[in-house]
């Protein structure tokens, strides 16, 4: 497993955070084999997965299928005070809330090496998803100096979800290694894998339908109908991407890689807004409110790089460059086209010390695109007291990373230290408004930028042949500043976070995992959000020669995990705290049969929760 926190430029720039890639082991056993899991919780939560292979000679051949249920439920806790005027008016809520995500697919892929250069697979995925949120909401509202109150209830419930199916296919041809040894003979045998020089073709084609309803009913505190709405947003969203990668070995140590890659995406969504009328019972369609609104998105990319040793000194510098061209159009408003030139330089530079020390520096540009809804320029009632409007004007982040690093190796532990300092351009936040009296508006704004000067620490012990243990924490302080609706701001905060991982084997088919982690307190651009702690568990069993195995995990032990944020500007403060019920108990119980490895070369992972950025 390697954990890269400045990729390269091959790698898609999207995001502030690294990537992992995972390395596994070749196999190439005849036969069939198969894992199957089936796991059950707390709060309804169940699910199961199969996955079989078949390899003959050439051959690979994969299905499977899966089914999951989860949910989190919890307490929420708002707290709203707008101005107007020379009144104030309170917004109070509490109440119970629950989410729930469920899923179910089926794949099939099969791999072909036609020759011991050439790879080819083809694999496809089929099946649909469900997210809901529902909550009961006792709400208090007021006013002062004129004290009028009222108090009802808020029943909530939204849906979304639909289909999806996607197809993904890869070749890759090895070229022939002809480095010559000191025989003068070929070298075909032993060499590493990075040494080789091969051309990579991805395609992976993705449909998703996105069909939501959101139904707010309001009643007194008898029972009676008082009031509702209903909101109904629906359409399909498909991409395809294309990734062309080539990698070329160079003089001893050295490599070229170049490549080419595309992400064109297209989604079409229609929403409409339904209000309750009290003396006919029925929804009556609200035209002001109703939109109809398509994107249209496509990314261009071409990146270089080059890689080397020169004796201790390591090496590596990059350019990637990519080309947006983006349209929206929505009902009564202009198209907002976005024709766009991204440039994303990296440099890594690492020095070997005696002792398996090793120094390491790296730059990398990076970017985070604003999502399709955050774009959305029209306004939706969420309920009685909240509406939201995406922003089309919306700029996307660009992040500079500077990284400076440590590492020691010593018998089977490691420890790492990194002083990292990162600037982000064009700071994106969920801002809120007063949109009318006691009416909220939330939306999304570049407020700025952002300041992260720190250090963090790793560090992994074999303290005896039945305990290893993994200690992270990073320490850093924080600043944002700039100026929201006409007012310059500037805001900091010290902020750390820790991690502490603990494995036991109790004994040989027994182990026993304990982790835990801090996030501390930090600072919005309007307000800050609080600290939390939480600590996890998992004992593991193996039993018929580790071929079946139970996991029993518990999420949140202590109850502990609980969010809490303040957000204050022109005329409102607001307060909301959520409380997660904990903790969590799940069962997994698992079964592999004829030496079952996952295939990871097709890469066609991901198949219907993935949402492209606009």
């Amino acid at each position: 497993i390697e954990i890269i926190t400045n990729p390269s430029v091959k790698y898609e720039p999207d995001g502030a955070t690294g990537i992992i890639n995972i390395i596994t082991k070749k196999n190439y056993l005849d036969g069939f084999s198969g894992i199957v899991n089936l796991n059950a919780g707390m709060y309804g939560q169940y699910g199961g997965n199969l996955q079989l292979n078949y390899r003959l000679n050439k051959f690979n051949f994969v299905v499977g299928a899966d089914y999951n249920k989860r949910a989190r439920p919890g307490s929420v806790e708002n707290k709203r005070n707008t101005f107007s005027n020379d009144t104030t008016y309170f917004v109070n809520s509490n109440g119970d809330s629950e989410r729930q995500f469920t899923s179910k697919n089926i794949r099939a892929g099969i791999e072909y090496n036609p020759t011991k250069n050439d790879f080819i697979s083809l694999s496809g995925r089929f099946g649909t998803w469900d997210m809901s949120n529902n909550s009961t909401l006792r709400y208090d509202t007021w006013t002062e100096p004129e004290f009028t109150d009222f108090a009802y209830n808020s029943i909530d419930e939204t849906k979304r979800g639909g289909g999806f199916y996607s197809i993904d296919g890869v070749y890759q041809h090895n070229f022939s290694n002809k480095t010559p040894n000191k025989t003068g003979m070929s070298k075909k045998k032993g060499f590493s894998p990075s040494r080789i020089h091969n051309l990579k073709l991805k395609v992976n084609y993705r449909h998703r339908n996105n069909d939501e309803f959101a139904i707010n009913e309001l009643r007194s505190l008898t029972d009676t109908l008082i009031g509702g709405k209903k909101n109904v947003e629906k359409g399909p969203s498909e991409s395809i991407r294309i990734h062309l990668d080539y990698s070329l070995p160079l003089r001893k140590k050295d490599k070229f890689e170049a490549g080419f890659q595309s992400r064109n995406g297209r989604s079409h969504d229609i929403t409409e807004l339904y209000l309750l009328n009290i003396g006919t019972g029925g929804l009556e369609l609200v035209p002001e409110y109703s939109n109809n609104i398509t994107y249209n998105r496509n990314i261009y990319a071409l990146y270089a790089l080059y890689a080397g040793e020169a004796g201790k000194f390591g090496y590596q510098a990059g350019l990637r460059g990519e080309y947006t061209d983006r349209t929206i159009t929505s009902t009564g408003e202009d198209d907002f086209i976005l024709n766009r030139w991204d440039y994303f330089p990296t440099v890594h530079l690492s020095y070997s010390l005696p002792l398996d020390q090793q120094l390491m520096a790296s730059y990398s540009r990076r970017i985070n695109r604003p999502r399709g809804w955050q774009l959305e320029p029209f306004v939706t009632w969420q309920d009685a007291y909240n509406v939201r409007q995406g922003n089309p004007n919306l700029k996307p982040e660009y992040i500079d990373s500077y990284e400076l690093g440590y590492l020691i190796k010593f018998n089977d532990n490691f420890f790492s230290f990194e002083g990292y300092y990162r600037v982000t351009h064009n700071k994106v936040e969920r801002v809120s408004s007063v949109y009318s009296a006691d009416v909220m508006l939330r939306t999304f704004e570049n407020v700025g930028q952002d300041f992260s000067l720190g250090i963090e620490a790793m560090l992994n012990l074999n303290l005896f042949s039945w305990w290893e243990m993994d200690i992270s924490g990073n320490f850093f302080n924080y600043k944002v500043e700039g100026e929201l609706y006409d007012e310059p701001f500037k805001r900091t905060s010290t902020n750390w976070n820790s991690r502490l991982n603990n494995t036991f084997t109790l004994w040989k088919n027994g182990q026993l995992q304990i982790n835990s982690r801090y996030n501390s307190a930090s600072v919005t651009a309007q307000g800050t959000s609080s600290g939390y702690y939480s600590v996890d568990a998992a004992f593991k069993v193996n039993f018929l020669n580790r071929l079946l195995s139970a996991n029993l995990q518990a999420r949140d032990i202590f109850g502990t995990a609980m969010r809490e944020r303040i957000s204050e500007g022109q005329n409102f403060y607001t307060y909301y705290k959520y409380k997660p019920k904990a903790p969590v108990l799940m069962v997994t119980i698992s079964y592999r049969f004829n030496n079952f490895r996952p295939s990871r070369k097709s890469n066609g992972q991901n198949g219907g929760d993935q949402e492209d950025d606009f």
